[in-house]
């Protein structure tokens, strides 16, 4: 469980197997936990380094948080782990701290994977994120996890209610489970970050989206990443935007064709 200090934070990451170092940037209210479903399908190939952001799992800093010290958090990260330059996977709000640390640190990312994300908010997110910040501190988390599922995923995740309630009790349980605060915390952040132009990312991107995305639909994403002088779009069928949980065979294969 190893952890360093960054910048008046202690920041918490994994490193699971072994080959060319791949940077895991998780999303808001996410940890190093939520690359589970992938982690099997790329941990043969990659060395695998997955940092808990600011504001989550075992990660400690103090508020307000912001995503420009994420993406330093990153650069130290690797710095401590003696990497010059990696491939990075990131996941939501990760890829906006991916954009920032392809930019702000052009040196350090070889080549940069995004997950439904978008560099600049979309309305309809951030009044989705504003409603699921008032409403952790009004209902209990079981509540609250089911809520948020019916936007993180599709319909067959639904299909099988004891699935939908063991799925709500294990988050709820979850040993590192984010405070209402830190969650207003990791929000707030993302809404006052200054969004980078993406045109000056130089490396090679991927950009993936959620066919039955309903947060960052599939045309924004097209659309908000158009700028990058070398990336390439693909569309992820039949997922939501939690794509990695909903598809990850398919997401590692775009994955390793894309980074091999």
């Amino acid at each position: 469980m190893p952890d360093f200090d960054n910048n008046g934070a202690t920041i918490h990451y994994e490193l699971m197997g072994s080959g060319s170092p791949l940077l895991c940037i998780a999303g808001i209210a996410s940890d190093s936990a939520s690359w589970a479903p992938i982690v099997p399908l790329l941990a043969d190939r990659y060395r695998l380094i997955m940092i808990d952001n600011r504001g989550c799992g075992r990660t400690k800093a103090q508020l307000p948080l912001s995503i420009r010290d994420m993406a330093d958090d990153c650069a130290a990260l690797l710095d401590k782990l003696g990497l010059e330059r990696v491939d990075v996977l990131a996941h939501s709000m990760g890829g906006i701290i991916a954009n920032r640390l392809a930019v702000q640190h052009p040196t350090r990312v070889r080549r940069l994977v995004t997950m439904t994300t978008t560099p600049r908010p979309l309305r309809k997110a951030t009044e989705l994120m504003n409603d699921m910040e008032n409403l952790a501190y009004e209902i209990e988390p079981q509540r609250w996890f089911r809520l948020l599922f019916q936007w993180l995923f599709s319909e067959p995740f639904f299909a099988n209610v004891d699935s939908l309630r063991t799925a709500a009790m294990a988050s709820t349980l979850y040993a590192f489970r984010q405070s209402p605060e830190h969650f207003a915390a990791q929000h707030a952040a993302s809404q006052a970050h200054e969004p980078v132009d993406v045109s000056r990312i130089a490396c090679p991107v991927l950009v993936l989206a959620g066919e039955r995305d309903i947060i960052i639909p599939p045309d924004a994403v097209k659309a908000q990443h158009a700028p990058i002088p070398n990336h390439r779009f693909e569309l992820v069928p039949n997922a939501a935007h939690s794509v990695h949980w909903e598809a990850p065979e398919a997401v590692a294969k775009l994955v390793r064709d894309f980074l091999s």
